[in-house]
């Protein structure tokens, strides 16, 4: 049931369509009092597979809401619920693979995996929706190179928190 629950927020989020690679897509309820939250508690979510980018990815999540001055509890108990949800997929860079056509080389040279990472943020008490960002980023290979990846997706969605927004 906690699936089903998760896929329908991550529906909801993908119906705001997919951001570009780099970018980030955002949505808050401009009733909430964001700063007046001062604890925070994660729910399940979609967990990465990969155990060490899920752990990068929780890190990161924690000290962004650390600096935004918001202590971790356990569950339900805090002002507000996070939950993410990941997604990696393969793509074809098209360009690439036609060159690699040409000159009759392994087409597999033209596969990328691209990763998509959503975080969103509930009235621990309603579940109701408060904030939601939703990126996108083409992966290096490289798994040293991960952590470092995760840590700016993560900063550039949490630039689109309410609090952190400029005035516009």
């Amino acid at each position: 049931m906690m699936r089903i629950g998760g896929l329908m927020i991550l529906l909801l989020v993908l119906a705001q369509g997919r951001p570009a690679p780099g970018k980030v897509n955002s949505t808050y309820d401009k009733t909430a009092a964001f700063t007046t939250f001062k604890t925070y508690g994660w729910i399940a979510g979609q967990a990465a597979f990969d155990p060490a980018a899920h752990k990068a990815i929780v890190s990161a999540i924690d000290a962004e809401m650390a600096a935004l001055g918001l202590k971790k509890v356990e569950g339900r108990a805090g002002d507000v619920t996070l939950r993410y949800l990941a997604v990696r997929s393969t793509s074809v860079d098209l360009e690439k693979l036609e060159a690699i056509e040409k000159q009759g080389g392994d087409k597999a040279g033209a596969d990328f995996t691209v990763g998509r990472l959503v975080i969103v943020m509930e009235d621990a008490k309603s579940s109701r929706r408060l904030w939601a960002a939703d990126g996108v980023e083409r992966l290096n290979p490289a798994v040293a190179d991960r952590d470092q990846t995760i840590t700016g997706v993560v900063a550039r969605m949490f630039e689109t928190y309410p609090t952190r927004q400029k005035a516009k």
